[in-house]
């Protein structure tokens, strides 16, 4: 009798999660678990330029992307009274593993993966003023998570239709372009209006040959957007996804990054120290990403380290469209 009431309560609490996700229209409240008091970032508009010091943009394709590249090069540059930026493609919203993880539902709704989006927004919030941003220097566009390629090659002026939260638009109330559609065209010019607005020295965005695809074309979004703007600007690329790297997998702030074999010889690295405060903000500033810590900590940990790397725009990669 008490192993059935045993089981009976083993299958009820198993039932709670998948139970409290099926009401129509209604996204699962797991989804907001230690992030319901964080403030959803605002919509700001371009920040204007500071004269006289060094204007870093951050091109992150989704949140977390900016503080695993560059969240030590940005407290260690804000330190020194430059003026950064950061700019968030996506709000993260089709990351299958943390929908998964907080709902333990095998049904993909759409309201879910909206309310993952505004809790990844909340997390890089956070995040980004550990490191000491300003909210209005944070700008988030709303273009689809895992669609950025398809608007870059297939869906240029076709509108894009997310499989994830069923949208063809910004929808989030705090997306810079409200009236966008999920084109590569509006995302182009998007990202022409910033780099207009900010005028940037030195822009960071992930590397052509990331192994994300939507690394990768957020990448080539830039280099159109400077042909597009004639902008002149410091391009320099940093790495996050490539195969076995980095290693160790965990935390060891010991230890340097190096970039991986394959690519060391195609392109030109640079390093940059990362100083010892830094890089406890950098973690901290990681642990505010709780949704992507729960289900890929090690993973996060291992960018802590005592520097930074980032690949010089050296040649061209070109991708069809």
């Amino acid at each position: 009798m008490r192993r059935r009431r045993f089981l009976v309560g083993v299958l009820g609490v198993l039932l709670v999660p998948m139970a409290l996700g099926i009401i129509p229209g209604v996204p699962h409240p797991f989804l907001g678990l230690f992030t319901w008091w964080l403030p959803i970032p605002p919509r700001v508009d371009v920040p204007a330029p500071v004269a006289g010091v060094e204007r870093i943009l951050v091109i992150a394709p989704h949140p977390d992307d900016d503080v695993l590249g560059v969240g030590g090069t940005i407290v260690d540059a804000l330190e020194q009274g430059h003026q950064v930026l950061v700019v968030f493609l996506t709000a993260g919203d089709a990351n299958i593993a943390a929908k998964k993880f907080f709902t333990w539902s095998p049904w993909n709704r759409a309201e879910d993966y909206q309310a993952l989006g505004y809790r990844r927004m909340k997390e890089a919030g956070q995040a980004l003023r550990i490191l000491g941003v300003p909210e209005d220097h944070m700008l988030f566009l709303g273009y689809p998570d895992r669609g950025l390629l398809n608007l870059l090659t297939t869906h240029w002026e076709a509108v894009y239709r997310s499989p994830y939260t069923k949208k063809d638009r910004p929808f989030y109330r705090n997306s810079f372009n409200p009236q966008a559609r999920y084109t590569g065209k509006d995302l182009l010019q998007d990202l022409a209006t910033i780099l207009s607005g900010f005028q940037p020295t030195v822009i960071y965005v992930t590397h052509p040959e990331d192994g994300h695809p939507d690394h990768r074309a957020a990448a080539q979004f830039l280099r159109l957007a400077l042909a597009e703007t004639g902008l002149v600007a410091e391009v320099r690329y940093y790495l996050i996804h490539a195969p076995r790297w980095p290693q160790p997998r965990r935390l060891d702030q010991r230890a340097s990054l190096a970039p991986p074999h394959f690519l060391q010889e195609r392109w030109e690295w640079r390093e940059l120290p990362v100083s010892s405060q830094a890089a406890e903000k950098k973690l901290q500033a990681l642990r505010a990403h709780s949704s992507q810590r729960l289900t890929n900590g090690q993973f996060l940990a291992a960018f802590v380290r005592q520097n930074e790397i980032y690949a010089l725009d050296t040649f061209s990669v070109v991708l069809d469209r």
